[in-house]
């Protein structure tokens, strides 16, 4: 290989950590929607990011102000129903933080160091991260039924869909970044062979 199709690899191999380091940017827009499902075309009445869920989501903050006043009434009219969110959340109506969620934070982060070194280890971290995320997804989707609120509905949100493009831009780098220089290679045997 010339010097010149070395410097580009090496070029290209570093700029393959930038969407895994985007990632975290993503991460700042909301991971989740929450609506009613009762309606088709209902807005969220709770938009919430990955850094609150992990760090704990105040509901009272979170949810807008015509649902938080439903639900305000639900508790008033039935004081049981506070006494069933309370067992489901101790600190109602805050969340538990969910500290373990920093570690996909720093799967990505590894998945952006190993794109330097490593480029099959960033590929595994990135996908294993994109996986968590999405498993994430499906365990707020169950906090509805757990509240005994069936009626409500979690659907991915902006930053989960931005997230999981870019781990899969990444994957796709790491990938052009393991297969070129097999492909280089057998160039160079065929014009070898011609030659």
């Amino acid at each position: 290989m010339s010097d010149n199709s070395n410097k580009e690899k090496s070029i290209f191999k570093k700029l393959t950590a930038f969407p895994y380091l985007l990632v975290l940017l993503a991460l700042l827009m909301p991971l989740a929607n929450v609506s009613c499902s009762a309606k088709d075309d209902s807005k969220p009445i709770a938009q919430m990011t990955f850094y609150q869920i992990a760090s704990g989501v105040n509901l009272d903050e979170t949810v807008k102000s015509s649902a938080l006043n439903q639900m305000n009434r639900m508790v008033k009219e039935n004081p049981k129903i506070l006494d069933h969110f309370k067992t489901q959340m101790p600190n109602y109506p805050k969340m538990e933080p969910v500290h373990h969620l920093y570690g996909i934070v720093a799967a990505i982060v590894l998945a952006a160091v190993f794109a330097w070194i490593v480029p099959l280890a960033s590929i595994v971290m990135g996908l294993l991260s994109m996986i968590s995320l999405w498993s994430l997804l499906m365990k707020l989707s169950q906090i509805g039924a757990t509240l005994g609120i069936p009626l409500l509905k979690v659907e991915g949100g902006v930053g989960l869909y931005c997230a999981s493009f870019l781990i899969l831009i990444g994957t796709a780098m790491n990938i052009a970044t393991l297969v070129r220089p097999m492909v280089i290679a057998r160039r160079e045997r065929k014009k070898a062979k011609k030659g």
